[in-house]
């Protein structure tokens, strides 16, 4: 079942604006969009849901894979990189695309949510859409 979820989480992801629902957390991306040659911005970020929070201590990270013809300001974004609360886990992911056309960023999301009783550690496949005019 975790194996499918995680396969719909994929499939989902690859759309602008695209969200998923996990057990203790929704996963939202926004597409980085702008003119080709210039910085674009996207975000991937975690809201935990119900009684879950941002584990504060664990060592979040978002590693990225640029397709050719973009170019990322950090392919390895770690916990200080991040807007951290227990509330919400969001990184912005700064990428530059060469020439008109839409790409795609896949990368991989690390990090955990919590309750009073127990951690809830997560791996998740993201692709982030890049759109340049």
């Amino acid at each position: 079942m975790k194996k499918a979820l995680s396969l719909a989480a994929v499939a989902i992801l690859a759309f602008a604006g695209a969200a998923f629902a996990a057990e203790g957390y929704d996963l939202k991306v926004s597409a980085a969009s702008g003119k080709s040659g210039n910085k674009a911005t996207a975000t991937v970020t975690i809201k935990p849901k119900g009684a879950y929070h941002v584990n504060l201590e664990y060592p979040h990270k978002l590693i990225l894979t640029a397709p050719d013809g973009v170019t990322v300001e950090k392919a390895k974004l770690v916990a200080a990189d991040a807007k951290i609360s227990k509330d919400e886990l969001s990184f912005s992911v700064v990428a530059t695309a060469a020439a008109p056309g839409k790409r795609t960023i896949e990368a991989e999301l690390k990090g955990a949510v919590c309750d009073e009783k127990t951690c809830l550690p997560f791996t998740e496949k993201v692709s982030i859409p890049v759109e340049a005019k």
